[in-house]
């Protein structure tokens, strides 16, 4: 697994190694040891460059985020409508994935399976009752739906204790969002 390209300097392997294995498994999983291994660099060198693990990986998800604001900074230079800006931009998102595929760290797995899915097939069957009784349009596929409402539910989630300050809210009007979202 060691990284066999010269014109990396000895920090930007130890950040490649560590951005595939952390993508592969857990923070605590992941040792020095083996990002010193996948890297091809000695283990003292992870200290001296990141001064330990724990920084090591903020600066993965650092860089992970720089390539989405990067892309951003892109499509804003291109000409086109916002519509065609958008389509750009998620076909862009699409295209990192295929690239470089996240693999679902293996307690993230098991919740994926045990809650997230559950979640899923209640939002999917609303999505489907609601077009069957003609609240939601006919010709849009209930599961697509579904996963983009819980994407901007989870967004919420992630984002609650800075929602108000993102959306410009007033204080309580979160649920407001929800609501509009969902309309």
């Amino acid at each position: 697994m060691i990284d066999e390209s010269p014109n990396l300097n000895s920090a930007d392997k130890i950040l490649e190694a560590a951005t595939k294995l952390f993508a592969m498994d857990s923070f605590a999983a992941v040792s020095i040891k083996q990002i010193s291994v996948a890297s091809g660099v000695n283990s003292a060198l992870i200290s001296y460059y990141f001064g330990g693990k724990k920084n090591l990986y903020q600066e993965v998800l650092y860089t992970e985020a720089e390539k989405f604001l990067k892309l951003q900074d892109k499509i804003r230079q291109q000409p086109g409508s916002p519509l065609t800006k958008l389509r750009t931009y998620v076909d862009g998102i699409a295209e990192m994935q295929q690239q470089n595929p996240y693999t679902p760290q293996p307690m993230f797995e098991n919740y994926v399976r045990s809650k997230l899915y559950r979640i899923h097939q209640f939002m999917t069957e609303l999505v489907e009752e609601a077009i069957a009784c003609g609240e939601i349009v006919a010709d849009i596929k209930a599961t697509h739906v579904a996963f983009t409402l819980e994407g901007i539910i989870m967004f919420f989630f992630l984002m609650h204790s800075h929602i108000c300050e993102l959306g410009n809210f007033k204080n309580g009007a979160e649920l407001d969002y929800l609501l509009q979202a969902l309309n």
